[in-house]
């Protein structure tokens, strides 16, 4: 490991293509980043826990172990920063790519130099999510089957745990907080990375598409978010139903 690797910001590289892998690995190392470059994407998908990296930086045409493409299987595992690397001519897929949750997309060819400029242009973006407790307010909000506790940062539905990233948590425990609200993209953007955030605002939809599905495995007739068209998004009536049935 290279001096000082462990204060390093860390970077995933996970490419297809040998030679762009090797020189992209020799540039991020040389503008001071620790790099774990795996050469298939089940490693990829290991590394992307074990390693923790700052960002990751994906083939968006390398498919994942689950047959989505990689970098949608890791967007649903990890809120860490993801910039993805099309091939020459694909405009539209580059655009398809950043509402997918992407942070960041480039296409081909690209330099070592510009691939890890833009890995320190996503570093300074503000990605404060939201940690703060205060104690006034309760750290468990019970609502019919569905329970949020911001203590243990725990998600349960109809007594089934389910698993969430911080952001997917963060995301529901404000629509939870204000139940019967419709929360806009705007709302829940200042809600959760902060009133500075810079990108696209349909990466909300993204992690709240990834959430509701890890609340369908859990309880498949319950629709516990619902999308107002337009709008923005509010917890669905099979949550808030039960809470009313209990305050007439």
């Amino acid at each position: 490991m290279e001096p000082h690797a462990q204060y390093a910001p860390r970077v995933l590289l996970a490419v297809d293509d040998a030679g762009l892998r090797r020189h992209s690995e020799a540039g991020l190392r040389a503008a001071g980043f620790a790099v774990s470059a795996p050469t298939d994407a089940v490693a990829a998908g290991i590394l992307a826990e074990s390693f923790a990296p700052d960002v990751m930086i994906v083939d968006a045409t390398l498919d994942g172990p689950d047959a989505r493409p990689l970098y949608k299987h890791l967007r649903t595992r990890s809120d860490r920063y993801l910039l993805c690397i099309e091939p020459a001519g694909r405009d539209r897929a580059r655009v398809e790519v950043l509402r997918s949750g992407a942070d960041d997309a480039v296409s081909l060819p690209v330099t070592a130099d510009e691939i890890a400029a833009r890995c320190h242009a996503l570093l300074r973006r503000p990605r404060d999510l939201r940690t703060d407790w205060e104690p006034t307010t309760a750290s468990v909000v019970t609502l019919g089957p569905l329970v949020v506790d911001s203590g243990r940062h725990e998600i349960r539905l109809c007594g089934e745990e389910v698993p969430a990233t911080r952001i997917e948590f963060s995301l529901l425990e404000h629509l939870v907080r204000n139940p019967g609200e419709v929360s806009s993209r705007a709302d829940l953007l200042e809600a959760v990375w902060g009133p500075n955030w810079v990108g696209d605002t349909h990466v909300v939809d993204v992690h709240l598409s990834n959430l509701r599905r890890k609340l369908d495995a859990a309880a498949p007739r319950l629709r516990v978010i619902h999308t107002v068209r337009g709008v923005g998004f509010r917890l669905g009536n099979d949550i808030l139903d039960p809470v009313d049935e209990l305050t007439v």
